[in-house]
């Protein structure tokens, strides 16, 4: 069996690429299945609102027209009247979408209704059936279903693809300039066999820095040193965990969560806020002068608060970056974060999910991630076929 893992030096080959060829093999063949898994359901989960909008959308899309939109606070009222208390409430850029009223509990158990922004009366609840599959993909996606166990599991294979992005590029690397142009085309009309080999390389190449990106994004929050090394590159200060700091300790075991949960998780009874919404609204627009999805996150025990976050994409790059507005229970400001004022590790940590599933640039973005995660699949497949041929080979 070694054989087949260890094979010789090729003539004027050096000991470095050497060493990286052999090391590519070994990690390859340990974390190809892993691999495939984290791929193949990062690419299924980052169409995750487009499928949702599509099954929901009798109740998500409404006739668009000039009439006056009801009061924010009319559709809180009427969602609490029906099913208890609310803590996030969604208002759609788009004039015809209607408004999203959700409540988690603890134990992430709620619900989340669709309003018409002009009538207020109720068009529905999400489908169930789709929010347990992507509740699935996710589950897969973070812990193969698996716990904590399948968490570092991940973590461990998703490192080792780090690793084989950097060997399969140093393999990659032509000898002679002018071998370029044929390390960077797909011989389409050749045997299959050679048509998979260059598959793996060029199409290796092609989403070799994308495909290191999304990577590294996951592992920031699988791995409390990759976060502290994003946070502290970016200028931040060191995060420091100990017995004494149970609370961060959490925090950070749970930084899936937090960056995954469309809606947050409130341990904190919901308290009755003392200024109408609609005002708030109004208020955050006068600040944030420009058209953006807003969500209001709704006063809890815990922070006596109300929060707008409205997201702004009237930037160079049309970004899906967040302001916020924190406000108290009577309505008064009490603090302004506009994302361009932010420090640059504070601006990370609240684009990572974004930046992890593609959602950042919105729909072509997601498409860009959707297609490099399927070439992520492919990988594992491809580089599996190439050293399955050359130990049949081997036997003959």
């Amino acid at each position: 069996m070694i054989k087949y893992l260890l094979r010789k030096r090729r003539k004027k080959e050096s000991l470095f690429k050497y060493i990286m060829s052999v090391l590519h093999l070994w990690l390859g063949l340990l974390s190809s299945v892993i691999i495939f898994i984290v791929c193949l359901s990062g690419s299924i989960y980052a169409f995750k609102t487009q499928i949702e909008n599509l099954i929901d959308s009798d109740v998500v899309y409404i006739k668009s027209n000039n009439s006056s939109k009801i009061a924010i606070d009319t559709i809180l009222n009427n969602f609490e009247n029906q099913f208890g208390g609310a803590t996030n409430i969604t208002v759609f850029k788009e004039n015809n979408k209607s408004i999203l009223v959700s409540s988690f509990s603890r134990n992430n158990i709620g619900v989340s209704a669709y309003y018409n922004p002009i009538s207020g009366e109720l068009l529905g609840t999400k489908n169930q059936n789709s929010i347990a599959f992507f509740d699935f993909i996710l589950e897969v996606h973070r812990f193969l279903l698996a716990g904590d166990v399948g968490k570092f599991i991940n973590g461990v294979a998703v490192l080792m693809f780090i690793f084989l992005l950097f060997s399969g590029f140093i393999i990659w690397l032509p000898k002679r300039i002018n071998q370029l142009k044929k390390s960077l085309k797909i011989k389409l009309d050749a045997k299959f066999y050679r048509v998979n080999y260059d598959l793996h390389r060029v199409l290796g190449f092609y989403s070799i820095l994308l495909l290191f990106f999304i990577s590294v994004t996951g592992l920031y929050v699988s791995f409390h040193w990759v976060k502290n090394v994003v946070i502290v590159g970016l200028g931040g200060d060191s995060i420091v965990i100990s017995d004494t700091n149970i609370a961060l300790k959490a925090s950070l075991s749970s930084s899936f969560n937090v960056l995954f949960d469309d809606l947050s998780t409130k341990e904190n009874t919901v308290i009755k806020q003392k200024s109408d919404l609609q005002t708030l609204l109004i208020k955050t627009d006068s600040v944030l002068k420009y058209n953006g999805t807003k969500v209001i996150q709704l006063a809890n025990e815990n922070t006596k608060s109300i929060n707008i976050n409205k997201m702004n994409t009237d930037n160079l790059l049309h970004f899906y970056v967040p302001d916020k507005i924190e406000f108290s229970i009577d309505g008064k400001v009490r603090k302004q974060e506009l994302f361009t004022n932010l420090p640059l590790h504070e601006q990370f940590k609240l684009i990572a999910k974004p930046l992890h599933t593609g959602e950042i640039m919105g729909l072509p973005s997601i498409i860009i991630y959707f297609l490099i995660s399927l070439v992520g699949c492919s990988l594992p497949i491809t580089g599996f076929i190439i050293w399955f041929k050359k130990i049949s080979k081997n036997n003959v």
